[in-house]
C-alpha cells in the first residue's frame, strides 16, 4: 500500500474555497497540472469535493482521454464553475415574477398530439442497473453499519465505495454501474450473487485459500466459488476487553474459550474462525452495528469485541471509552479488502480484472492515498 504523504500544491484555484464570490470569479478559468496532481485533488482545490473529479474530467475529456490516464504535469485543464453554487448564483440573479392579471382567454383548438411509444417501468424495472447500448449496467452490492469502508450516511458512501467507484472510473470512465446497499451481507454470497441479482459486492476480506486446510466450510466455498479482486485495502483485525480484565493480556486464543465475543453482523466471523473462536468454542453475538458491541461490552454484557483496529479505534473515541476499553496488543490478524464476483458470471468476473488495472492507476495518480487518508481523518472526528 502506499504511505507517501502527497502534498497539494497551491494556485489560483485555493481562492475557490475562501467563498462564494471568489468561486463565481475564479473557478471558470483554467489550471496547469502540477507534479503530484490528480483530479480528486484538483477538485479539492476547485470545489472543496474531491468527489467532484468526473466534473473536470467531463470538462477535459480530449486532453485527458476516454480511457482516463493519467494526467500529465503542463497539461492545461479548463476547470468548470462549480454546479451547484453556479445553479444557486444563478437562482438568486433571477427577478422576482411579477404580479400578473390574468385575462380568460378562449382556448385553443388542441393540435393532434404525435405517436409516441412510452415506456412504462415498474418499481422493480425503475430501480434496476440501467441499461446502456442495450446491456444492463454492472450491479454492485455492499451494506451499512461497516465504518468506514461503507455506509451510506458516510461521504461518498465510505471509503471502499469510493475506492472501488475511483477504480471503475480509472479503468474505464464510460463503464454503467449501480451501487446499491443491501444490509443482510450473508445474502450477497448465499444468494445476490450466484444467482446474477447483482455482479459485485465488496469489501470481503479473502481468506488463506492457499491453505484450505485451515479453512472452515464457508471460508471454503468462497474460496472454490468466488474472484477476488487485487486487494483495495489492508486491515489490522483486534481484540478489545475491558481495561481490568486479565483477557487484556492474553497470549494465546484460547484464553478466550467460552467467552462472549462480539463481532458486528457487516464483518464476517471468518477472522475468528482462523484462530479456532468458531460458535460453540465462544458464544457469539452478532449485532447489527459496532456501537451495540462497545456498549455491550462496557455493560459487561459481553466479554470482547472483535473488531478492525481502524474502525474500533474511531468509535472509542467517539463513545469517550478510551478509559474502560482496551486492545489486546497480543493477538492481532491482518486481513485484505477486496470486490468479489461469483466465478459463473463471466461478465463478473471480467469486470474484476479492470478494476485491478484501476487499482493499479491509482497507486501511480496518488488518488488511493488521498481516499484512504480522507476517510479515515473523518471517521475520527
Amino acid at each position: 500500500m502506499l504511505s507517501q504523504s502527497k502534498v497539494l500544491k497551491a494556485s489560483c484555484l485555493t481562492l475557490l474555497v475562501s467563498g462564494t464570490g471568489a468561486l463565481a470569479q475564479e473557478a471558470c478559468q483554467q489550471y496547469t497540472v502540477l507534479a503530484g496532481d490528480n483530479l480528486r485533488s484538483i477538485a479539492r482545490l476547485a470545489y472543496g469535493d474531491g468527489d467532484m473529479y468526473r466534473v473536470i474530467f467531463d470538462a477535459n475529456i480530449t486532453i485527458i482521454g476516454p480511457e482516463a490516464d493519467l494526467i500529465d504535469v503542463g497539461e492545461v485543464l479548463s476547470i468548470p464553475c462549480d454546479p451547484i453554487t453556479q445553479a444557486v448564483l444563478t437562482a438568486a440573479a433571477e427577478p422576482a415574477p411579477e404580479s400578473e392579471v390574468l385575462v380568460a382567454l378562449p382556448e385553443p383548438e388542441p393540435e393532434p398530439e404525435p405517436e409516441i411509444a412510452l415506456e412504462v417501468l415498474t418499481p422493480a424495472a425503475a430501480a434496476a442497473p440501467k441499461a446502456v447500448s442495450g446491456e444492463r449496467a454492472i450491479g454492485l452490492v455492499t451494506g451499512n453499519g461497516n465504518a468506514p469502508f461503507s455506509d451510506e450516511m458516510l461521504p461518498g458512501g465510505g471509503m471502499m465505495t469510493q475506492l472501488v467507484e475511483m477504480a471503475a472510473f480509472r479503468a474505464d470512465p464510460s463503464l454503467p454501474y449501480t451501487i446499491t446497499f443491501i444490509n443482510d451481507w450473508q445474502a450477497h454470497i448465499d444468494a445476490l450473487l450466484p444467482s446474477g441479482a447483482y455482479d459485485l459486492s465488496f469489501p470481503w476480506p479473502r481468506p488463506d485459500c492457499e491453505t484450505p486446510e485451515t479453512l472452515t466450510a464457508g471460508d471454503l466455498s468462497r474460496c472454490d466459488n468466488f474472484v477476488f479482486s487485487d486487494p483495495l485495502f489492508e486491515i489490522v483485525e483486534g481484540l478489545y476487553v475491558a481495561r481490568d480484565d486479565g483477557l487484556a493480556d492474553a497470549a494465546r486464543y484460547d484464553a478466550f474459550f467460552g467467552k462472549r465475543i462480539c463481532r458486528p453482523e457487516a464483518r464476517t466471523t471468518g477472522v475468528l474462525d482462523a484462530v479456532g473462536l468458531t460458535r460453540g468454542a465462544v458464544d457469539l453475538m452478532r449485532p447489527v452495528t459496532a456501537d451495540e458491541c462497545f456498549l455491550a461490552l462496557v455493560q459487561d454484557k459481553t466479554d470482547v469485541v472483535a473488531m478492525d483496529v481502524d474502525a474500533a479505534e474511531a468509535i472509542i473515541a467517539r463513545l469517550q471509552l478510551g478509559k474502560t476499553v482496551a486492545q489486546n496488543p497480543h493477538l492481532t490478524t491482518v486481513q485484505t479488502l477486496h470486490v468479489i464476483a461469483h466465478k459463473s458470471n463471466d461478465r463478473a468476473v471480467k469486470v474484476v480484472e479492470m478494476l485491478n488495472e484501476g487499482v493499479t492507476e491509482m497507486y501511480q495518480s496518488g488518488e488511493w492515498y488521498d481516499i484512504v487518508s480522507t476517510a479515515l481523518a473523518q471517521s475520527r472526528l
